[in-house]
């Protein structure tokens, strides 16, 4: 099933959802889809806040392993260059949240790890439900590290020594553990409606002033590129990390589940 994209707009607010059954996987192509959306709430002069969230308990559950594969084979043979990797859709969806002139807000209603847990860490603000049980960037258990911005936006979020060990153990979280470890900004019985509560607030105030605040308080984006090219760099360099990639689509492994 390809992923769907929804957009539901509501007073000032923009709900966007991603789905992808049964796996809850996002590829290029679901994140170029995102972006698009994303892109088409920031141009609505109606839309005052976003809010990303995904559906039943996969918020998104992490990239589409088996498209990882196939650009590691593909830059290995020299058909793709590492450099094409920076701006691509991943790429570009975290620099397009992250540097949105409106708040942009994910409802982690469920499962959300690697590529799914970076783009939650594009979002200005991030509310986990209560019942999530797994949060995390558990790449290195897969020989890998995430590569779409993650160990640069959770070092700004956690500091950097609190954010190197999270991602070398790649420890995967519930959500209380994740407000305690400041990975999440709260924790609710229900992540959209507290999502929404919040996005409700912050659009009730000048858009003139939020702008404002999110430009006077953005990240170099560029520091995020060096996730992106050091990704491509170990997919084109390390020939372990093919077979790898390959065992674990083929064995069917649950990337939090893998020692």
């Amino acid at each position: 099933m390809a992923a769907s994209v929804t957009l539901e707009r509501r007073a000032g607010v923009s709900v966007i959802r991603y789905a992808n059954a049964p796996g809850g996987f996002i590829s290029n192509g679901g994140a170029a889809q995102l972006a698009e959306v994303v892109q088409a709430a920031l141009d609505d002069p109606d839309t005052r806040a976003l809010i990303l969230t995904g559906q039943d308990d996969v918020f998104i559950r992490h990239a589409d392993v088996a498209q990882i594969s196939r650009a590691a084979q593909a830059v290995a043979d020299g058909a793709i260059q590492p450099d094409s990797f920076v701006g691509a859709p991943f790429d570009r969806l975290g620099r397009l949240i992250e540097g949105a002139d409106k708040p942009v807000i994910a409802a982690i209603n469920g499962v959300c790890m690697g590529g799914g847990f970076e783009i939650a860490l594009a979002c200005h603000m991030r509310i986990a439900q209560a019942s999530v049980e797994v949060i995390g960037l558990p790449e290195v258990r897969l020989d890998i590290f995430p590569g779409s911005g993650g160990p640069e936006r959770l070092s700004r979020l956690i500091g950097p020594h609190r954010a190197r060990l999270f991602i070398l153990d790649g420890e995967v979280v519930v959500a209380e553990a994740a407000l305690a470890q400041g990975l999440v900004d709260a924790v609710a019985p229900d992540a959209l409606e507290a999502a929404s509560d919040v996005a409700a607030r912050w659009s009730g105030r000048s858009p003139h002033a939020v702008a404002a605040i999110l430009r006077l308080t953005r990240p170099d984006s560029a520091h995020a590129e060096q996730s992106v090219r050091a990704f491509a760099q170990l997919l084109q360099e390390d020939a372990a990390v093919r077979p790898r990639l390959d065992r674990f689509i083929a064995d069917n492994e649950a990337l939090d589940r893998l020692p």
